[in-house]
């Protein structure tokens, strides 16, 4: 939503909506300057519900990278245990 350009439409089902610059990257004022110039972007994406979609997204993804990190490494260390079960096992039979 921060970041991607958008329309709005001045009334419902507009033909020609008007184009927006993203949030983030506006060069010029569409997205900052408010209704007092007829400009409809500003309330269309507003600041704090842009960021609150991007604060409740950073925990969860915190927890799928914390998930997947301890997934992948405990996949290999199981592969790596049973290759270790494995060479103990061809030493043993040398042995005997």
């Amino acid at each position: 939503m921060l970041l991607t350009p958008y329309e709005v439409d001045e009334e419902p089902g507009d033909r020609y909506p008007e184009k927006c610059e993203s949030r983030l990257l506006t060069e010029r004022g569409t997205a900052n300057d408010g209704l007092q110039r007829g400009d409809w972007c500003q309330n269309e994406r507003d600041w704090p519900e842009a960021l609150a979609v991007l604060g409740l997204a950073v925990p969860v993804s915190v927890a799928g990278v914390a998930l997947f990190t301890s997934g992948s490494v405990s996949s290999r260390m199981s592969a790596h245990a049973e290759a270790m079960r494995e060479l103990d096992k061809l030493a043993d039979a040398r042995n005997a």
